[in-house]
């Protein structure tokens, strides 16, 4: 059957191979865990676990390449590779389809627990064993996924996993598997269009290493409850989930830009279902990084930060579950599609969960808690309400995204009960989110001159007072300074941007003041420092974006949203239109495959008119593969230090938007066809009504053909070897209505390969379509065959005669100018110049590519029709072969007229200008990049100490 087996069995085996390796390896530590007093057994149960982790990582390996092996060489027979692969996608974004499906972010998640799990198995030490007990359990779970088992009773069905490597016949069942070639027909889906960006190669491994890292502070916490040593675990897990943060957000953070450059709603963050349960883990686990660090300095804490550690986890977990199993619907874009796997999910998030809260409240007594509380003065004291503040803004954001949740349950109780929705997510969320950005700005701030009260506090009261006061002055006046420059409308912007300087100063302050006696803590300056600066670029840059296109009075009754009203535009093509302070022409479009690119150039214009700046910006619109519909639209934005200016397609006309919306339009359409000779013309009237004022307008309409020519041309049409046309120049005129009208058009057809195309003149000003009718071909085609061709043999100035005409051999021209014929580069081509009663015809032969062919000419009122097969140069003679047939007139053009064709050449548009985003995007990386600096500056510390040990 054609079918390529090899990939399938290897990968069918690696499947089990991986399961059953990281089962045996899950019970080798966890044994070696259990038998940790008794060392011998403990190390050989230790080893049995490393042998099998590394055969499982090896198996896992062997998955990836077989898939990878079936999409690089598309093998349809495969429903994962059908599923998203197809002939035209581009090897750059193989990747991306590989993690497209569940299959293949399963496995992408499997891929980094098995390079963290080498890691820790040589890094981790002491806590090799019950860590990688634990790592391994979530590996069983997660391969199982995969297993594609179906077991059942009765007819109790049980479905474990998914299959990546199942072939297409044993998942569909259809008649064409009956063939045995079936797997050359078979064609693949390819992948989404709105996936076919840079970032979606780079944004789904970098979250994915984000949520599988977080499986180290998890075990790390397990492994401390597990075995009873309480303190010692904070110190590795605090290396890891500076990591896991660090990385995580990162991850959310590619995934914001992802959306900002190619999702059309007009930004980075919209609240959506998936956005907000990556977020929520990441709080989780910089508040556990909070309470980890009061742990290690004081002891209090250790209970908050087992919670906070295997909590992140379990949210990830849940995260999976939203996302996974078809409970968001279509409540998100990132959400993937239903697969069956919703009792294994739920296995997935209970059982980590139970074992979580079962092992706290195991330990619980025996977690050690200090006497002495905290002062309320202490830093400690306020990175506990620090962290208690991102667990409430955790929980909220939790609360509000696990409504269809909530719905699911509810209804199965009570089927009539409609659900509850967020009708505008975000100000739902704005609204509480901003005080806790507030009061964190503030507390990030505070919380470095708290750092005063660490050594002989009365000593330090006036540097501590100069330094705060100080802090306080100069965000005030940064915020005053900030507000000359963008609005914040209500208290609580003002708030938020006084807060993120208040961060900024203070963290800059302690920067060059302090962290030389201390560098541990530069990460943590980096981080809260950018969370300030982040603050005010969320304040700049959302709330004051400006909404460039408007013109509500140009949009007024084409559209019932009003918003879309509000902040969009319609630009017609080669029409300029002014938008605030820019003026904007949209220059035409290009299609290349699915991809339709769209051409705005922006001139930024001052108060006097003078253009002060020119770019051109070009939005697209990726097309499904039958070009039926509009899959995705990618925006198109002009980035400056300051600002950026986001340009994106909110509409086409129909016709553009499928292309059987186009021919229905096409067929609707009442062609008058008119058979004109070279000048005549035709008229006709049209009456349109105009039902708002009840009245209609008699149009009058006239049509008349200058020229043609079998050399079809129009600004369309690209010429190719082989094509049959021709091209008329005609002329049209409206007289009636408001304004009278008068054009001249290029209309063209030609038949390539058996195919038909129309080049029509569009003529917008007056709602009128022309084209060359079909019919033009039975004048135009005489086919060789119904031909009898005589051979003759002449000169330059002979003569012969054929069908009761004389003809006369005038002379060769070397690279003649014909109609009937387009030249290529590399072409040699000669014509025979042939006359006959006034009239001429020039024959041509060809050498295109070492192939000699010709190309006939014909006079066709006189019946005659030539080949020039060959010449001689030594003889100077021409072999012709020419034939006689019945003469028709010169041909008449048959033009077909339609009045009411409505112009299509427009766009509607949407343009934003994004103030102080660079601020945004500078302050989110900063404080990414302050948790991996810290997790480095620790672990280099925790080096020399051993060095020194």
């Amino acid at each position: 059957m054609n079918e390529h087996l090899g990939p399938r069995y290897i990968g069918h085996f690696a499947i089990v191979v991986a399961f059953f390796a990281a089962l045996l390896s899950m019970v080798s530590y966890f044994l070696a865990t259990q038998y940790r007093s008794e060392v011998l057994r403990s190390r050989g149960w230790q080893r049995l676990g490393q042998l099998s982790f590394l055969a499982h990582g090896a198996a896992v390996f062997t998955v990836i390449g077989c898939i990878f092996f079936a999409m690089l060489n598309q093998y349809y027979e495969y429903q994962y590779v059908t599923a998203h692969v197809d002939g035209q996608l581009q090897q750059r974004y193989i990747f991306s389809a590989f993690w497209e499906g569940q299959e293949g972010s399963f496995l992408l998640w499997t891929f980094w627990h098995v390079i963290l799990g080498y890691v820790l198995m040589v890094t981790a030490r002491s806590w090799e064993k019950p860590v990688m007990a634990v790592v391994c359990s979530v590996q069983v779970i997660i391969v199982s996924m995969l297993l594609g088992v179906h077991f059942g009773f009765g007819d109790f069905l049980i479905k474990l996993g998914s299959n990546p490597m199942l072939l297409l016949r044993e998942t569909v069942n259809a008649p064409i598997f009956q063939q045995a070639d079936y797997v050359d027909l078979l064609r693949g889906n390819g992948l989404n269009p709105s996936l076919q960006n840079y970032w979606m190669t780079i944004h789904p491994p970098t979250l994915f290493l984000g949520f599988a890292s977080t499986v180290v502070p998890f075990a790390y916490a397990v492994a401390g409850l597990w075995t009873g040593r309480h303190k010692e675990w904070l110190t590795p897990g605090l290396k890891w989930s500076l990591f896991s943060a660090g990385i995580l957000g990162i991850g959310i953070l590619m995934g914001a830009a992802w959306a900002y450059e190619a999702l059309n709603f007009g930004g980075y963050w919209a609240w959506d279902p998936v956005e907000n349960t990556s977020l929520v883990p990441w709080l989780m686990l910089v508040a556990g990084i909070h309470t980890n660090l009061i742990s290690r300095a004081t002891g209090q804490g250790i209970r908050a930060t087992y919670l906070f550690y295997l909590f992140t986890f379990v949210l990830i977990v849940y995260s999976t579950f939203l996302t996974r199993s078809g409970v968001l619907g279509d409540t998100s874009v990132h959400a993937f599609t239903e697969m069956g796997l919703e009792a294994q999910l739920l296995f997935f998030l209970g059982f980590y969960f139970v074992l979580s809260l079962g092992l706290v409240v195991w330990r619980w007594k025996h977690i050690p808690v200090p006497e002495k509380e905290e002062s309320t003065s202490s830093r400690e004291f306020w990175m506990f309400i620090g962290s208690l503040t991102l667990f409430m803004s955790a929980v909220l954001i939790t609360g509000s995204t696990s409504l269809p949740v909530y719905n699911e349950i509810r209804q199965a109780f009570d089927p009539v009960f409609d659900g509850l929705t967020l009708t505008d997510p975000e100000a739902h969320h704005n609204r509480f989110q901003i005080w806790i950005g507030i009061f964190i700005g503030l507390l990030s701030g505070v919380a470095q001159y708290l750092r005063w009260r660490e050594k002989k506090f009365s000593k330090h009261v006036r540097w501590f007072a100069l330094h705060t006061g100080l802090a306080l002055v100069g965000a005030a006046l940064l915020t005053f300074l900030t507000l000359q420059w963008i609005e914040a409308p209500t208290l609580p912007y003002k708030a938020m941007v006084f807060a993120g300087w208040f961060a900024v100063w203070a963290n800059v302050d302690y920067l060059f003041f302090f962290v030389r006696k201390d560098p541990k803590v530069a990460g943590s300056v980096v981080s809260h420092l950018g969370f300030g600066i982040m603050l005010i670029g969320i304040m700049a840059s959302s709330g004051n974006k400006r909404i460039i296109s408007q013109n509500q009075f140009l949009m007024e009754g084409l559209t019932e949203d009003e918003q879309l009203a509000r902040s969009t535009v319609r630009l017609y093509e080669g029409i300029p239109l002014g938008m605030e302070d820019y003026i904007v022409t949209y220059t035409g479009d290009t299609i290349e495959g699915m991809n339709r690119r769209y051409f705005m150039d922006y001139k930024r214009v001052n108060a006097a008119g003078e253009v002060i700046e020119e770019f051109q910006l070009d939005p697209n619109v990726l097309y499904d593969k039958g070009f039926d519909k509009i899959a995705i639209t990618n925006p198109s934005t002009k980035h400056y230090w300051n600002r950026d200016v986001f340009t994106v397609i909110m509409g086409l006309p129909p016709e553009e938007q499928s292309v059987s919306v186009r021919q229905a339009t096409e067929d609707s359409l009442k062609y008058r066809v008119t058979p004109l000779s070279r000048g005549e013309e035709t008229s006709f009237r049209d009456t349109v009504a105009i039902p708002q004022r009840d009245r209609s307008i008699i149009y009058t309409y006239t049509v008349g053909l200058e020229d043609f020519s079998r050399h079809p041309s129009h600004p369309e049409y690209t010429p190719e070897p082989g094509d049959i046309g021709l091209g008329a120049k005609v002329r049209a005129s409206r007289t009636g209505g408001i304004a009278n009208h008068d054009t001249i058009a290029d209309v063209a057809i030609v038949l390539r390969e058996g195919l038909l195309y129309h080049y029509p003149a569009q003529l917008n000003d007056m709602s009128l379509r022309v084209k060359i009718d079909e019919s033009i071909f039975e004048q135009l085609l005489v086919k060789d065959a119904d031909l009898q061709y005589r051979e003759f043999v002449v000169k330059p100035g002979s003569r012969f005669r054929i069908g009761g005409r004389e003809v006369t051999f005038q002379r060769f021209i070397s690279q003649p100018e014909v109609d009937h014929f387009q030249p290529q580069d590399g072409d040699i081509y000669v014509s025979a110049l042939l006359e006959s009663e006034g009239q001429t015809m020039q024959p041509v032969f060809l050498i295109r590519g070492n192939q000699p062919s010709g190309i006939r000419d014909e006079i066709t009122e006189q019946g005659l029709y030539a080949h020039l097969l060959s010449l001689n140069p030594e003889t100077n003679e021409a072999t012709l072969r020419v034939a006689s047939s019945r003469p028709t007139s010169a041909p008449t053009i048959p033009l077909a007229v339609a009045p009411r064709s409505y112009r299509t050449d427009y766009i509607t548009l949407q343009a934003i200008e994004f103030p102080g985003i660079s601020l945004f995007w500078f302050g989110a990386t900063s404080m990414m990049l302050g948790l991996l600096i810290s997790m480095v500056t620790r672990a280099r510390a925790r080096r020399k100490d051993f060095v020194r040990a």
